[in-house]
Order: structure tokens, then C-alpha cells, then sequence
């Protein structure tokens, strides 16, 4: 995403805000400048960098910043690799940056982690997850106001979860991945109003919490997903933190992942005259006051009487039954269900231009 900072975060180098401060673990060795994917993996830090670098995992000294091992993907490429999870057999690379819109080669490589921790030629192979949108019916250019583009992936029990990066409205849409090589379409199944653009996730296994990381105009954040279940994400408890880095280093937050319960490190590829930087964060730190807390939600679901809508500013709401068929509408944040039929249903809320911008699937008892 070097694009972007280029254009925008020009004369934004010393903002101010209240956001929790981070702390700075060490600046990046230039190989690496264009951090772009991060995880903890046996003991090693292991990052990539995005659009334009080399299919390589990078492997990060955390006292130094300076790559101790590079281990190089044969039978790939990293057109715009944006983000790196793991689960207990696999790590999957996203190669699915997007920022016109335009792509039709999305995809999840899948490495052994077995492979990458025994090579001796510091070379490895990989299979891929090849995928594209369901609700993508336009692929003409649209920089920087895609709703397709991403740039979070996280592993969550027997699926790939990808977090969008909407540039269009500003929240993050939410699709579920198949972690079996193989092409698929996949459907949006959430979607979230962070008030950003996200360029980031991890799943903490620990607390059961997935954060992602982000950045409006101006300033750096992360959002904590906690309290979902299965994988309502949308419906769990959505806290978002302000985030300042120190003076010198660099704003353009890129990767995210858990080192234990609740601590984080994240990394910074570089902005301008800004280094590139590797940042630990500790959950502990936040104060309640530095919170920015939000929800949008649809409460109770399930639910036999009646939904609320909250943290959505919409002018109507539709209501679907499983067939596609229009049930209900209305323009009221608190919306009488009692005389719907027991089933699963889709709740759409429009702006006033009737544009989409919460689609979640409600239970009627």
C-alpha cells in the first residue's frame, strides 16, 4: 500500500491524538521496509513484504530489525501479498491485494509448516487457494473506492476468514475461505462498521478475540472483536483503540500478530522520511479512557418479538426470507419481527442513496 500514504499522509507526519501509545521494539533493516504480513511462528517472528517484492518469508532478529533467514516460495509469486495466519498444520499467504478492483487471480497459497521449519535449501513449495467474490459483478477500475479489496486474513477453527478493506464506506466485510486447495466463490457472511480501512488481522486463541488493524487519514487503530459466537463476529463486543507511534517511526501500520495472551507485535512498513519499525503492544496498557467504543449490532438474535438496530445510520431496512422474497421493511431502529414465521431471514439496512451497508442474517423463534 505504498500508493496511498504516498498521496495521502503527506502532512499528516506529526498529528495528534489520545491513542495509546506504542512501544517501539526496533526500526526495520531496509530488506524488509515493506513489511507487509506478520506472524509468530515456533518461536520466530516471520514477516513478507507486499506488491512488487519477491516470494519470500522473511525472518525477523527482534533486537536488531535485520532478517536472520529468508526462505524463498518456488512456485510463486507475490503479485500483492498482503497479509500471513497459520493454524497447526499450515501457513497461508494472502495474495489478494486489490486496490482498483480489478483482480480475477485472488489467492491463499499453503505451505506446510513442517516444510518451512525442515528445509535445509531455505526453498519450499506451496499449493494454492484460488477465489473470488460472489457479489464482485464489476471489475472495472475503481482505485480507492473498491469495496473488494483486501488486506486481513486470520485462521479461525476449520476456516480462512477474510476482513475487506472498504474504501468505498469505510467499514470491513467479511468472507469465509475453504482452507483445501481448490477455486471458489465465496459469499459475504458479516460485515462490520470499523470506521476505517483494515490492513490487518490476528486471532488470539488465547482469549478468543480476533484484532485488526487499520488507519483512517490520519491516524493508526486497531479493533478487538471478543465475546462471538462461532462466527457471528459482528454481534460480539467491538472495542476500537486509538494508536500513536513514537516520533521518527513510521504511522503505516501493515501487520499484526498474537505473541501470547493479550500482547501483540505489530509492523510498520515505511512512510516517507519515517522508518519502518516493528511495535509490541500490550492490552493491559489501555486505559478506558482511550477507548473509542461503538456497536453495531442487531440485538436479540435470535429473537421473537422484536430486533433493535443500533451504530447503523440507515434510511430503511429490508427484511428477506431464505428464498430471496422481501418480507418487511421499515425505517424504525427498533422493528416488530412477531408476525414472521420461524425460519433464518436477511436483514439488509440501506443509506438514503439505497446503497447496502449492513447485511446480517437474523433467527426468528
Amino acid at each position: 500500500m505504498k500508493l496511498f500514504f504516498s498521496l495521502l499522509f503527506i502532512g499528516f507526519l506529526s498529528f495528534l491524538s489520545f491513542g495509546q501509545e506504542l512501544s517501539l521494539v526496533t526500526p526495520l533493516h531496509d530488506s524488509i521496509a515493506e513489511t507487509s504480513g506478520l506472524i509468530y511462528l515456533d518461536g520466530k517472528l516471520i514477516t513478507h513484504t507486499d506488491s512488487g517484492g519477491e516470494p519470500i518469508l522473511y525472518e525477523i532478529d527482534t533486537i536488531s530489525g535485520n532478517v536472520t533467514r529468508a526462505v524463498v516460495i518456488e512456485n510463486a509469486t507475490n503479485i500483492d501479498w498482503e497479509d500471513i495466519c497459520y493454524d497447526s498444520t499450515y501457513i497461508y499467504i494472502a495474495d489478494f491485494g486489490n486496490n482498483n478492483g480489478t483482480r480475477t487471480d485472488l489467492k491463499v497459497y499453503r505451505l506446510l509448516i513442517s516444510d518451512y521449519l525442515s528445509t535445509t535449501t531455505d526453498t519450499v513449495s506451496v499449493d494454492t487457494i484460488q477465489f473470488s467474490y460472489l457479489d464482485q459483478t464489476s471489475f472495472s477500475p475503481s482505485t480507492f473506492s473498491t469495496n473488494f479489496d483486501a488486506e486481513a486474513i486470520i485462521s479461525y477453527e476449520d476456516s480462512l476468514y477474510i476482513f475487506t478493506k472498504n474504501w468505498g464506506n469505510r467499514w470491513t466485510n467479511v468472507y469465509a475461505l475453504p482452507k483445501l486447495p481448490g477455486t471458489y466463490q465465496i459469499e459475504k457472511i458479516d460485515n462490520i462498521n470499523v470506521q476505517g480501512l483494515i490492513s490487518a488481522g490476528t486471532y488470539d486463541s488465547e482469549t478468543n478475540t480476533i484484532l485488526l488493524s487499520g488507519y483512517t487519514f490520519t491516524t493508526p487503530f486497531i479493533v478487538e472483536i471478543s465475546d462471538f459466537n462461532s462466527t457471528d463476529f459482528a454481534n460480539g463486543t467491538i472495542d476500537r483503540y486509538q494508536l500513536n507511534t513514537p516520533t521518527g517511526s513510521s504511522i503505516q501500520i501493515e501487520s499484526i500478530t498474537s505473541i501470547e495472551a493479550n500482547k501483540y507485535y505489530l509492523s510498520a512498513e515505511k512512510n516517507g522520511s519515517d522508518s519502518p519499525a516493528l511495535y509490541k503492544l500490550e492490552k493491559s496498557t489501555l486505559s478506558i479512557d482511550q477507548i473509542d467504543q461503538y456497536l453495531a449490532r442487531i440485538f436479540p438474535n435470535p429473537t421473537s418479538d422484536f430486533i433493535e438496530l443500533r451504530g447503523v445510520d440507515f434510511s430503511i431496512v429490508e427484511i428477506y426470507d431464505a428464498l430471496g422474497v422481501l418480507q418487511k421493511t421499515s425505517k424504525n431502529e427498533l422493528i416488530s419481527i412477531s408476525d414472521l414465521s420461524r425460519g433464518t431471514y436477511l436483514l439488509v439496512a440501506k443509506d438514503v442513496n439505497e446503497k447496502d451497508i449492513l447485511t446480517k442474517k437474523i433467527i426468528v423463534q
